[in-house]
């Protein structure tokens, strides 16, 4: 399929078209005398290169005045407002659609050196006087300036409105893969410890079955009541999700559970230790969840991973930080075997929060050491 290279506005070459048959007319009728044949010859100068004004706003005006000088010059200066609109359009064209402000100035150049040239000529034209051609000539290119200036800030307001709705579009998607993330880390916190926790006691009610029933009952009520405090750190957790539940329905992880998680532990055959270093301040609550992340999320690993018998959790209050430590004396695999979320979870909110996160192997077992600086 052809396409049409560089073809006019279909409404400044209707113009153009109209302007063409107008010059025809005004001189075969004698509504405004021309110069004779010559009027008819130029005609086409004066008016069809304004179909192309847009595009060539300097060529365009070369043409037109270049009808002027040879209508002027051969058959004579006569009024006509053909002429006269052409000129107008030519001047208020380099202005508004000139991009180039040399070519622009030298448009202007051509149809003032014409206009002048009209004036100090021969030819009858000085009833306008010099400076009355200078603002008929000058007149539209202002008017075109200011027509540019206009469009110019209309693109650049739509330019911005643009790239503020392609940064509002970042943030949104940044906001939700944020948000996702917080999810994730949030059930896998939530889950992980109780189900490693059940998972133990379930082995362990197996083991009964087959040497002494009785001995079920104690894994049984374990996994009952962590399955009883999961489900109500679930509702928890979807509850301020959806922001449908009221504040404290479900309370929120912290510190203060810190007993009962060690409790859980030990009752999964791993002997806890806490012990609590320097005088215990009260934490914000962003510092205390994520203290009590860390503190589950090493037990976490210590019951799935570490093959461990006895592990300590120890906490430190300094004076412009709080430390976080869980060691075990397993074979130093308490981050291995799982999926790695657990410790990247851990590492995303101390980062948040402005600590420092070591995790990994020692000489007997595996050691979680955090920092978290006070405000």
């Amino acid at each position: 399929m052809s396409r049409v290279v560089n073809a006019p506005p279909r409404l400044d070459l209707a113009l153009a078209l109209a302007l063409f048959v107008a010059k025809l007319l005004t001189s075969a009728l004698g509504v405004q005398p021309g110069g004779g044949m010559v009027s008819y010859f130029a005609a086409p100068l004066w008016t069809l290169p304004l179909a192309w004004r847009r595009r060539y706003p300097l060529a365009t005006a070369c043409l037109v005045t270049t009808a002027a000088v040879v209508e002027v010059a051969i058959g004579g200066y006569h009024e006509s407002v053909v002429a006269l609109l052409a000129l107008l359009l030519v001047q208020y064209s380099l202005g508004a659609h000139e991009a180039s402000r040399p070519r622009m100035l030298a448009g202007v150049a051509v149809v003032l050196g014409m206009s002048y040239w009209q004036w100090l000529g021969p030819q009858d034209v000085r009833s306008w006087g010099l400076l009355g051609s200078t603002a008929i000539a000058l007149a539209p290119l202002v008017g075109g300036l200011w027509v540019r200036q206009q469009r110019l800030g209309a693109a650049a307001l739509s330019a911005l409105a643009e790239q503020l709705r392609r940064e509002r579009d970042e943030r949104a998607r940044l906001a939700v893969t944020e948000e996702r993330t917080r999810i994730a880390r949030e059930l896998h916190d939530e889950v992980a410890h109780a189900m490693s926790v059940i998972a133990i006691q379930a082995d362990a009610a197996e083991g009964a079955l087959s040497h002494d029933p009785a001995l079920v009952q104690r894994p049984l009520v374990v996994i009952r009541d962590t399955a009883r405090q999961a489900l109500t750190d679930m509702r928890r957790v979807l509850g301020a999700l959806r922001g449908d539940e009221p504040a404290g329905r479900y309370p929120g992880p912290g510190l203060a559970r810190v007993g009962a998680l060690i409790e859980r532990s030990k009752a999964s055959g791993v002997e806890v230790v806490l012990r609590v270093e320097g005088e215990a301040t009260p934490l914000t609550p962003a510092l205390d969840v994520a203290a009590y992340r860390v503190i589950q999320e090493g037990l976490t690993n210590v019951l799935k991973h570490a093959a461990a018998r006895r592990a300590e959790v120890i906490l430190r209050y300094g004076a412009d930080s709080v430390g976080v430590e869980v060691t075990d004396d397993g074979d130093g695999s308490g981050a291995g075997g799982g999926s790695g979320r657990g410790l990247a979870g851990v590492r995303e909110r101390v980062a948040v929060l402005g600590g420092e996160f070591v995790a990994g192997p020692r000489d007997v077992g595996f050691a979680l050491r955090v920092s978290l600086p006070l405000p």
